[in-house]
C-alpha cells in the first residue's frame, strides 16, 4: 500500500484514496507525545538592549486568523486554532514550513472524517504532532472527558494496559483526557465548578481512609492528601486561571490512574492495598524458603513478607517503599558498625589455646557481614526516596519468576545472618577456651557451669525472639484494684 505524506493531501493533481489517507495518519496518546523528549537545543547569544522602554515580546508575533499562541505554566509554547474542529499543537507554527505541514495534516484528518462519514461531538478538540512529513493525532471530548480516535485500535497498540471491561477501558481514556487538559490548559474556559468539588470529595475520602485504615489504596499518604486538599480548597475563592486548571487536571489524571489500577467500579475491585486480584502463576519454592529460613534465622522470611506486602499485582506505593527502604538501611548500618567492632574480640583467641578454625570462621562471618552491609547500603541509598515508578522498575528487575523475592530477601538478610553466625563462632570459642582452662584447673568448674547456663538462657531467649513458638514463659505480676461493678449500659 502506497504511503501518503502530508505534502500530497492538498495536491490538485491527484485525489488521495481513502486507504492512502488512513495509512498516512498515525495515532498517538497524550501519554506518548514528544513533549518531554524533544532534542532541540537553544543557542543563547549577546543582544543589544535598546535605550528607553521597549517591548520585549516574542518575535515574530504574526499568526494567521483563527490561530493564537499560549504558554503552559511550565513554560511550554503551544498554539490553538479556533475552527470547526478546534486544534492544539506544540509545533512551532511561526515557522511557515511547520504551519503548512500542520494545515495539511488538519485537512488530511478532515478529509478522513468526510470519507468515513464520522459525526464528531460538539466539544471535540484535535491534537496534532508533526513527525517529519507525517503527523500523529488524537481527539478529546470535553463533554464526556474521553480521548478517542477515528479508527478501531487495540489497547496494546496505544500503550494502554490490558482491561477487563469497556468501563475499565473508559477509566484509561479519561486519564488520557485529563493529561491533555494538564498539557493544554491556557486556552480553555473555566472548568465546571462540579469538577473541583468532586475532586475535593475524592481527596477527602482518601484522607479519611488513610486516617482510619492501614491498607488504603490511595497512592498519597495522609499528610500529602492534607496538603493537596488545602491547595484545592484555595481555588474556590479565586478566579480559575490556567494554573488552577493545570493543577486540577493533574490531580484528576492521577485519580483516574489510581482507579484504573484498582479496578474501580469493576466486579473485582481492589479494596485494600495488599489485596491481590490478578492471576499470578508464579509460586515460591517451599524447599528453598525452608533452607533460607533456617540459614538466616528467619531473617529472610521477614524480608520476603515485607516485599510481598509492598509489591502486589505489580503495584508499588511510594510511601510504603520509602518506609521499608529507610528501615532496611538503618538495620544494615547497625550491622555495619557491629561487624566492624566485634572481630577485634576474635583476635584475642589467636593468642589463646583455642581452635584456630573457629576463630577464622567467626572472623570470616563478621567480615562478610561488613562487606554485604557496605554493598547493600551503596546500592540502595539512591532508592530510599525513590518514586513509585522507580521502585516498581527495581522490583521488577530483582523479582524471579521461579522464586519471586526469595533470592533478594536472602541477600537483604546477609548482614544480620552472617553477624549471627559470627556470634555463634565467637561463643563456641568461649566454650573451648573455658574447657581448656577447666582441664588444667578444676577450680574453674563453677565458672564454666555458670557460663553454660548464661549461654543456654541466651539461646532460649534468641529462639523466643526469632520464632513464634515461645520457650520462655516468664510470669508477670501486676497490681490490680477491684472497683465497684458498674451497671451494664445498652446502646440504642
Amino acid at each position: 500500500m502506497e504511503k501518503l505524506a502530508i505534502d500530497d493531501v492538498s495536491s490538485p493533481v491527484a485525489k488521495p484514496s481513502f486507504a492512502s489517507i488512513a495509512n498516512s495518519i498515525r495515532h498517538t496518546t497524550s501519554k506518548h507525545t514528544d513533549r518531554y523528549r524533544k532534542n532541540a537545543r537553544a543557542s543563547p547569544q549577546n543582544s543589544l538592549i535598546a535605550a528607553g522602554l521597549s517591548s520585549y515580546e516574542t518575535l515574530p508575533n504574526y499568526l494567521p486568523s483563527q490561530w493564537s499562541v499560549h504558554i503552559h505554566p511550565e513554560g511550554q509554547l503551544y498554539f490553538f486554532k479556533d475552527a470547526t474542529i478546534p486544534v492544539v499543537t506544540e509545533a512551532y507554527v511561526y515557522d511557515p514550513n511547520l504551519m503548512e505541514k500542520v494545515e495539511r495534516c488538519i485537512k488530511a484528518i478532515e478529509y478522513f472524517v468526510l470519507q468515513k462519514q464520522i459525526v464528531l461531538p460538539d466539544n471535540v478538540e484535535l491534537f496534532i504532532q508533526i513527525e517529519g512529513n507525517d503527523c500523529s493525532y488524537y481527539l478529546i471530548d470535553h463533554h464526556s472527558h474521553m480521548q478517542f480516535w477515528l479508527d478501531d485500535l487495540e489497547t496494546n497498540e496505544m500503550g494502554i494496559d490490558m482491561v477487563t471491561s469497556p468501563s475499565h477501558l473508559g477509566l484509561a481514556l479519561q486519564e488520557l483526557y485529563w493529561i491533555h487538559v494538564e498539557y493544554f490548559p491556557t486556552h480553555l474556559k473555566s472548568l465546571a465548578p462540579r469538577v473541583l468539588e468532586d475532586l475535593i470529595g475524592v481527596l477527602s475520602h482518601a484522607l479519611t481512609d488513610h486516617l482510619t485504615s492501614r491498607n488504603s489504596t490511595f497512592p498519597y499518604d495522609a499528610g500529602e492528601c492534607t496538603q493537596i486538599l488545602q491547595l484545592l480548597r484555595s481555588f474556590r475563592d479565586q478566579r480559575q486561571d490556567e494554573y488552577a486548571r493545570c493543577v486540577i487536571a493533574r490531580m484528576w489524571q492521577l485519580v483516574f490512574k489510581h482507579r484504573f489500577e484498582t479496578f474501580y467500579g469493576e466486579q473485582h475491585a481492589r479494596l485494600c492495598r495488599d489485596q491481590a486480584i490478578l492471576v499470578d502463576t508464579a509460586r515460591e519454592s517451599c524447599l528453598f524458603r525452608i533452607f533460607t529460613s533456617l540459614l538466616s534465622f528467619k531473617t529472610s522470611d521477614n524480608y520476603v513478607s515485607h516485599l510481598n506486602d509492598i509489591y502486589v499485582d505489580h503495584l508499588v506505593y511510594a510511601h510504603q517503599w520509602q518506609a521499608f527502604m529507610a528501615q532496611s538501611l538503618r538495620e544494615w548500618r547497625s550491622f555495619l558498625y557491629l561487624s566492624l567492632l566485634t572481630p577485634l574480640c576474635c583476635l584475642l583467641f589467636f593468642f589463646m589455646p583455642t581452635l584456630q578454625l573457629l576463630s577464622a570462621f567467626s572472623a570470616l562471618c563478621f567480615g562478610t557481614s561488613f562487606i554485604s552491609s557496605v554493598l547493600l547500603i551503596h546500592r540502595h541509598e539512591v532508592l530510599e526516596n525513590a518514586t513509585a515508578n522507580d521502585a516498581l522498575n527495581y522490583l521488577n528487575g530483582v523479582r524471579s519468576d521461579r522464586f519471586k523475592f526469595q533470592w533478594v530477601a536472602l541477600v537483604y538478610a546477609f548482614p544480620k545472618t552472617f553477624f549471627l553466625w559470627g556470634v555463634i563462632g565467637y561463643n563456641s570459642n568461649c566454650f573451648v577456651a573455658a574447657a581448656v582452662l577447666i582441664a588444667g584447673n578444676v577450680g574453674w568448674l563453677p565458672y564454666f557451669l555458670a557460663l553454660v547456663g548464661i549461654c543456654l538462657l541466651a539461646i532460649i531467649a534468641f529462639q523466643d525472639i526469632t520464632s513464634g513458638n515461645k520457650v520462655l514463659r516468664i510470669p508477670t505480676f501486676r497490681w490490680s484494684r477491684v472497683d465497684q461493678e458498674l451497671p451494664p449500659v445498652s446502646l440504642v
